[in-house]
C-alpha cells in the first residue's frame, strides 16, 4: 500500500509519526468517499484505525520532557505492531527501558461491523447490540435495545478481559506492551469507566506484560491498567 510507504518501517521521532498518522487519517476523510471508507475498512483503513491510530495515541501519551520516543511501525505478522526508542531522565534513572515493543489490540462488540455497514447505507442505527442480517435478504435489522444498571459496563468488562486473556496465550518480546482500544458505540460517563477500571484490575487476570493501557476510540479517556518498573 503505497499510502503507508511514508510510515512503514521507518524510525521516526514520535511526534513526527503522530503528524504522518493523523495526516493520513484527514487525507482519507476529506478524500472521495472518505467517511464511508473509513467505515468500510478495506485493508489501508483497517490499518490505519486499529493498528497506525492507536500507537499514535500511546506516543502521545507518554512522550514527554523526561522522554523522548522513536517509533518504528512495521507492516507484517512479527509479534508486535511496533516498536519504540526511548531516551531521557527517566530512561536514564531505569523508569522506562529504552526499548520497547507494543501491541495494539480493541475491545468492541462482535457485531461492530454490522453497525458500520448499516451506518453506511442507512445514516443511523440503534447500536450495536440490537444489530442482525436477515438470512433470506441480507438486509440488516436495527433494534433498539435498553440496558439496566451496570449491564453495559458489565459487558464491556468481559470484552477487555478476553482480549487480554486471549493475548497472554502468545509469545511476545520481553518488555512488550499491550494497548487496548476500547470501542463503545454510546457516551461513557467519567464513573462508567472508572466502574470498567476497577472491575478488569478485581480480575486478577495474568500479567505477561510490561503494561497494560486502555483508552476509549473517541480520545476522552486513557487509563494504565497496570506498569511492571
Amino acid at each position: 500500500m503505497k499510502e503507508l510507504d511514508e510510515i512503514n518501517g521507518r524510525l521516526r521521532d514520535g511526534l513526527i509519526f503522530c503528524r504522518k498518522v493523523y495526516g493520513l487519517f484527514e487525507k482519507i476523510r476529506k478524500g472521495p468517499d472518505g467517511v464511508r471508507r473509513l467505515r468500510g475498512r478495506e485493508k489501508l483503513e483497517k490499518k490505519l484505525i486499529e493498528e497506525l491510530l492507536p500507537v499514535a495515541r500511546y506516543v502521545q501519551m507518554r512522550y514527554n520532557h523526561g522522554r523522548k520516543i522513536k517509533v518504528r511501525w512495521i507492516d507484517g505478522n512479527q509479534q508486535y505492531d511496533a516498536y519504540l526508542l526511548s531516551s531521557g531522565w527517566l530512561v536514564e534513572h531505569g523508569f522506562v527501558p529504552k526499548k520497547q515493543f507494543l501491541e495494539v489490540t480493541r475491545a468492541v462488540h462482535q457485531k461492530d461491523y454490522l453497525a458500520r455497514e448499516c451506518l453506511n447505507k442507512h445514516g443511523a442505527t440503534f447500536g450495536t447490540r440490537g444489530m442482525t442480517r436477515d438470512k433470506k435478504t441480507k438486509e440488516i435489522i436495527s433494534k433498539p435495545t435498553v440496558y439496566t444498571d451496570h449491564e453495559a459496563e458489565d459487558e464491556f468488562v468481559e470484552l477487555i478481559k478476553s482480549r487480554i486473556n486471549e493475548k497472554v496465550k502468545k509469545q511476545y518480546p520481553k518488555d512488550t506492551l499491550l494497548i487496548i482500544e476500547c470501542v463503545f458505540d454510546s457516551p461513557f460517563l467519567d464513573s462508567e469507566w472508572d466502574y470498567i477500571i476497577e472491575k478488569v484490575r478485581s480480575a486478577n487476570l495474568v500479567r505477561p506484560f510490561k503494561e497494560i493501557c486502555l483508552f476509549d476510540s473517541n480520545a476522552k479517556y486513557f487509563t494504565t491498567l497496570y506498569q511492571m518498573l
